[in-house]
């Protein structure tokens, strides 16, 4: 195991604890007793940061920790509207705008995978629209964790680059299909 994929899953075990604690008012939900599923899903997503991200990250959840904090269930607490504004951070505005547009990308070249994985991008006010869910998450980000994160994605979109697409199809493979095509041709009925 190399150190990325060792903060990694560092992160991960870290996360997991916390999500394991998020408590609902419908009780748990069924992803908190899949702890494989939440760690492929978060995995791969969080393979595609850079290791000054991932590092910075680490950090925020170990401060989070010291601090008896459990971002995760902040952000289920902002998605619903039960707390206040997290962060005023310029930055989140346009990491949103990035992702946002990727996403858009994801959904039409693959609607059978987005439809089983992605949120939507229409108009909701809850954790079902992918804008509120992500911005629910950066509120609990650093200053630092989200500058680098607004610095890796506005240089994989001026070089073309959709880190959506990336962490999707990585996705895909740890759930064995070859790439996203294959997957999105068993998912909708056409292989």
């Amino acid at each position: 195991m190399n150190s990325q994929q060792d903060t990694i899953k560092k992160i991960l075990d870290v996360e997991w604890d916390m999500f394991q604690r998020v408590k609902s008012t419908g009780g748990p939900a069924p992803c908190q007793s899949a702890p494989d599923t939440f760690k492929k899903i978060r995995g791969s997503i969080f393979e595609t940061w850079s290791p000054g991200m991932l590092a910075s990250y680490l950090e925020d959840l170990k401060q989070a920790v010291d601090e008896g904090r459990n971002p995760l269930a902040e952000k289920y607490a902002r998605m619903d509207n039960l707390i206040p504004s997290m962060s005023r951070n310029p930055l989140i505005d346009k990491i949103v705008e990035i992702e946002t547009g990727w996403q858009e990308e994801v959904r039409e070249k693959y609607p059978a995978i987005y439809s089983r994985v992605g949120r939507g991008t229409g108009a909701a006010n809850d954790g079902s629209n992918f804008s509120i869910y992500l911005r629910s998450e950066l509120e609990t980000y650093s200053d630092k964790t989200l500058r680098l994160y607004y610095e890796r994605i506005r240089r994989a979109l001026d070089e073309g680059e959709n880190l959506a697409l990336l962490s999707l199809e990585m996705l895909v493979k740890k759930g064995g299909f070859k790439n996203l095509e294959h997957a999105e041709n068993v998912l909708a009925g056409t292989c």
